[in-house]
């Protein structure tokens, strides 16, 4: 327990690190204009990098169709037969920070082949009393008590966010802002509000924002909700009708009307598998949001002390069963921990076992890997990462270049193998 409190202490240290030195050199939270707002960052020069392995930068599949629904759902969103292609980012620290996957979502929806079509799931971390995405500003009334799913010693209904915000307060309300730090422009024009249904009996969720509502409809675990039309930040409120009730909400997914890729984000700080495996809802919110690729990025907490192979292979197995039976269909990719270093000097060598782990598991269930530990250098190659500021003096996380610079990666990969997919479709 004094471990991962501790080194939960370390998280929050170095994302607040990261986001003040973003707010530095960004100028403005929040651009008056279009013209103004924070251009995509240019990729990074890998060849400043020989250290990085460009020859184990690709998509890894055992099943030739590991990745075949999410590259078709890209070639019908881009022959505009399909609406939107739903992406569902699990993992740690690293994505709770929105950083890598926060890029990432950028680097895809900024391709006018495929479009922006929503910022995606979204939580109101601040008043779970823990750190958010710095491109998400969130402002809220009422009393809030946060629950997360990596506490051993808590049993609450969590859904794909892994963490919950729960109120009694008469009249609580959320304003959430998606518009900060931004490359793009996020309009919200729809919006999911996942909540636990056995609580939200007794409380009224209506949007509060001027332009109204168009429509309101009731699905599984969640209300959602059509605006009048788009606004740059939504506002919702929570009013209870009876005494002694309480309000638990899982997440808030935003969409823009607008044809394109939706990125959800989903990360929780010291989350490793069996803490994903355990989220109640998680199913549920998954067949919400119909992802046509599920990314999972853990086993960094897993590995960080010492693993336990079994155990973590047959949690690991479980989560991708879990997945599968929320959406058949999806496309599951799984990418492995990058190199770490324990207590800041000692190699690691439990995440080159968890690689091992996951690279079975692809194979015996029919997902693909990206493998980021192979793709960093392999062990000990964290220190040449920090060595060129791509890595956090925890050796540990990643910087914010860090970061960029392994979305870069991703997509890169993420693009080739989709050349790929199309080259054997038109037979060249």
């Amino acid at each position: 327990m004094t471990r991962k409190i501790g080194l939960a202490f370390v998280v929050l240290a170095v994302l607040l690190s990261s986001f003040i030195g973003m707010r530095r050199t960004r100028g403005a939270a929040r651009p008056a204009s279009p013209t103004q707002r924070r251009q995509p960052q240019s990729a990074p020069d890998f060849g400043a990098y020989p250290f990085i392995r460009q020859d184990k930068n690709r998509i890894f599949a055992t099943d030739t169709e590991a990745m075949r629904h999410f590259y078709a759902s890209l070639d019908s969103l881009a022959g505009r037969t399909k609406q939107t292609v739903n992406i569902v980012h699990i993992g740690d620290s690293h994505v709770q920070g929105d950083f890598f996957s926060g890029h990432l979502r950028e680097m895809l929806q900024a391709d006018t082949s495929f479009g922006n079509g929503g910022r995606g799931l979204v939580f109101p971390y601040n008043a779970a009393r823990t750190n958010g995405p710095f491109n998400v500003k969130v402002t809220h009334s009422g009393d809030w008590e946060g629950c997360r799913s990596v506490a051993k010693d808590r049993a609450c209904n969590w859904g794909l966010a892994g963490i919950t915000a729960t109120t009694l307060s008469a009249d609580a309300t959320l304003e959430i802002d998606p518009n900060v730090n931004s490359a793009l422009r996020y309009p919200v024009s729809k919006a999911k509000v996942f909540f636990d249904v056995e609580d939200a009996a007794n409380f009224q969720v209506a949007v509060l924002n001027p332009e109204g509502i168009r429509s309101e409809k009731i699905g599984e675990g969640y209300i959602e909700f059509e605006l009048q039309k788009p606004v740059e930040s939504l506002r919702i409120g929570f009013r209870k009708t009876a005494p002694q009730t309480r309000f638990t909400l899982q997440g808030i997914a935003l969409e823009n009307g607008q044809p394109g890729i939706r990125y959800h984000s989903a990360g929780v700080n010291g989350a490793d598998v069996a803490s994903v495996v355990k989220m109640p809802s998680l199913g549920k919110n998954l067949a919400a949001l119909q992802p046509d690729l599920v990314i999972v990025s853990l086993g960094t907490n897993d590995a960080y002390v010492r693993l336990d192979a079994k155990t973590f292979k047959r949690t690991y197995g479980e989560l991708i069963q879990r997945i599968r039976r929320a959406s058949p269909a999806t496309s599951i990719l799984l990418t492995t921990p990058g190199d770490n270093l324990r207590r800041r000097r000692y190699p690691n060598p439990d995440n080159s076992k968890a690689v091992k782990r996951i690279m079975e598991l692809a194979e015996e269930t029919g997902a693909a890997v990206w493998d980021f530990y192979g793709v960093m250098g392999g062990l000990q190659s964290v220190r040449k990462w920090r060595a060129n500021r791509l890595a956090a003096p925890d050796y540990v996380h990643l910087t914010q270049h860090g970061y960029m610079l392994q979305a870069e990666l991703l997509h890169g990969a993420l693009m080739d193998g989709y050349a790929t997919h199309n080259r054997k479709i038109s037979g060249r």
